[in-house]
Order: C-alpha cells, then structure tokens, then sequence
C-alpha cells in the first residue's frame, strides 16, 4: 500500500473499520486504545513492515486469553514492548505522573477531580449542542433536507455544486488565462486543478497550440476527453481505495446516467459504457445538453474518489463466493436467467453481445448492487465491479 510512515522513531499504526481507515496512531495513542478495549473483532491493523491488513484482535489478543495473549498484546509486532497505559495516558496529557510522597488518598483526590472536571465538561458540551441546534434550528433543516434530494449535484458537497450544469468541455482558447477562468466555472476543471496542478497546466499548452493549429472546438474537445480518460485509468487504484461512500458515488452516478442515457436510445448509452468521455458522442454530450449536469457529477464523483484514495488508501477484501450467491439473487429477482449470468461472467460472449442487450445488463448489474443490504458484501462487490468502470 501507499502509506508512507511520517519520521518518527515510534510506528505509525493505521486502523480500518467499516471501510473506513483512520490514523497515524503513534505507539502511545494505540496502547491507550487498547487499553480501554476499543478494538473490535471486525477491526483492521496495519504498521510499516506489514505486508497486509491483519485482524487487530489478533495483532493484540484480549487481556483475558491467557499468559501468552497478555503478553502479546502488550508488545508491538516489532519486538519493543508498548507503553503501559499509565505511560499512554501521560504521553496523551491525559494523566500528569504523580510526585514522589504522595499517598494513595491524594491519588484518590486527584483522580476524582479529574472525573468531576470531565463530566462538568460534557455536560456543557451538551447544553451548547442543544442551544445551538435550537437557535439555527431553521438552517439546519434546510441542510437535512437538502440531502434527500435526488438531483445530480446532491451527490456533491456544497462547494462542488456551483457550475455542475455548466459545460466542462467548452470555453477553450488561445488565451491561457481566460480559458482557465472559463474552465474553472466548472467542478470538474477545479478539482482536477486542486489535485493534478501539473497535468492541468500541461493541458492549458496543449489546447492553445491546438488552437494556434486552427483546430476546431469538437477537435479540442475530443482531445481533452482523450486526455481525462488517461488520466482516470492511471488513477484507478487511488479511485478504488476511496471511503464507501465515495465508491457508492461513482456507482449511483454511473448508474444514473446509464438510466437517463437509455432513455435516449442505445447509441448514447453503449458510448457511455464503452468509451466513455473518449466518445465523440459523449464528449457532444457534455458540451452543452440535458445531460451535461449528470455526466459531469458521474466524471467529478470519481476525481473525488481519486483525490480522497491519494489522501488516505484503504486496502479492501476480495468479494466472497457467497457475496455472488447473494448478487445472483437480487439479480433474479430483476428478471435475469441463467443464460444472463453466464453471458455477463463470459467476457468474450459479452462483446458481442447487441448493445441494448450489454446497457439492460450493465444497468442491472449496478442496480443490483445498490440495493444490496448488507454494506459490507456491497463494499466487497462494488470495489470489483468499479475497476472496469474507472479503467475502461
């Protein structure tokens, strides 16, 4: 994986849970977790010298297992033992060390003044919480409700919203400045210049000497979509270790626009299965339709999974046998027979498949998986069937 430890003469620990990684944890801040049992048996520990994920529980075994387990889990794989949890508490600050002479009553003391102080605190913490839901009770709902809503921007944040409807692939020139402002009226064009400042740049270059060559705006455009779809398929293993939510994203934004595409015609939603924004069709499509806003959020969802795969990589299982048991079952339940799994699992029989054929199972496919209850099978099927999806 792509973890690259920060200087430090301690390890640097990473914890996933629920598909979601969190740390660097130093050995300190991971002793203290420990300590007060936060591990859970679905937990994930991975440190520099792991070749991969391995279950917390057993990197540290529960207290209760026995000698052996208790001395397991006070040591680090590395041999050094783990600080104690009084040691953990002192490097937190969440304990100072007590001075020589004092006796266990003034121990005592200070432990419960500690208590009283962090309870005082909490309950402040709540009384605020409460005054400030009631006073900006009228925003909040505003903010609750907006994220039912079913738009293609809704699947943004706020700031990623403002010019989704605004064509991406449209506003090229001569003039490097004024075309970077026209590009970055749009989201697609901000996030790709907040993450690749290079790539962008290069391709400012790229389309003034295209213009300079008297090359037309359907020609540039088409370059530019050539240009995304290279720049994606090198960034998909960054896409595919995105939070969940940022892989459900992709997927509701492919499967939506597969939708809306079949609704006008076969043409334009197989070229957006096959070539994507490397399809002149497409590329037509984003410079200005009905679809503009959905293609753009589907492209923006997955530079966002990209950008947040960089950031934090998470590494996921492999779908399981009984996670295609459970798949075949919502997809029977969606009118597929055996002859549809079979020619969807053939990946030759499949390209030759009629192209309303191949966009009835690919819209199926995806529908399937959204539905699924269970997040973590989702996660593990959708974490396979993204991969064509962002490398195509």
């Amino acid at each position: 994986m792509n973890v690259m430890p920060a200087p430090s003469s301690q390890n640097q620990w990473y914890l996933a849970r629920d598909g979601q990684q969190y740390g660097p944890l130093t050995d300190p801040e991971l002793a203290k977790f420990v300590e007060l049992g936060h591990l859970q048996p679905t937990d994930l520990l991975w440190r520099e010298g792991f070749s991969e994920w391995r279950p917390a529980l057993a990197v540290f075994p529960p207290q209760g297992t026995g000698a052996a387990g208790r001395k397991e889990a006070n040591a680090k794989p590395g041999g050094a033992p783990l600080p104690t949890p009084l040691a953990a508490e002192r490097a937190l600050g969440a304990a100072p060390a007590p001075a020589e002479g004092d006796d266990d009553l003034e121990g005592g003391r200070r432990r419960f003044g500690g208590r009283f102080l962090k309870i005082l605190l909490f309950v402040a913490l709540v009384l605020a919480a409460i005054w400030f839901a009631w006073t900006w009770r009228a925003d909040l709902g505003k903010v609750i409700g907006s994220l039912g809503t079913g738009s293609p921007a809704s699947v943004l944040a706020a700031t990623d919203r403002v010019g989704i409807e605004v064509p991406p692939l449209r506003g090229f020139g001569p003039d490097a400045a004024q075309m970077d402002a026209n590009l970055q009226a749009t989201p697609l064009w901000r996030i790709l210049k907040r993450e690749f400042p290079e790539w962008y740049a290069e391709r400012l270059k790229e389309v003034v000497a295209l213009t300079q060559q008297n090359k037309d705006d359907a020609s540039i455009a088409q370059q530019m979509g050539r240009a995304l779809v290279s720049l994606r398929r090198q960034q998909t293993d960054n896409a595919l270790s995105a939070s969940l939510p940022n892989l459900k994203r992709i997927a509701s934004t492919f499967y939506d626009n597969i939708a809306e595409l079949r609704k006008q015609g076969t043409d334009a939603c197989f070229a957006f299965i096959s070539q994507g924004e490397a399809s002149p069709l497409i590329v037509a499509l984003l410079q200005g339709s009905p679809h503009t806003a959905r293609l753009q959020t589907q492209l923006v969802s997955v530079f966002e999974a990209i950008a947040d795969g960089r950031k934090v990589p998470r590494v996921y299982p492999k779908p399981r046998k009984t996670d295609y048991e459970t798949l075949a079952t919502a997809l029977t339940g969606l009118g597929w027979s055996q002859a549809d799994m079979q020619l969807f699992s053939d990946e030759r029989e499949l390209a030759r498949a009629a192209p309303d054929k191949i966009c009835q199972l690919v819209h199926d496919w995806f529908a399937a998986q959204l539905g699924l209850k269970d997040a973590d099978v989702q996660l593990r099927l959708l974490v396979d069937s993204l991969r064509p999806v962002v490398a195509g």
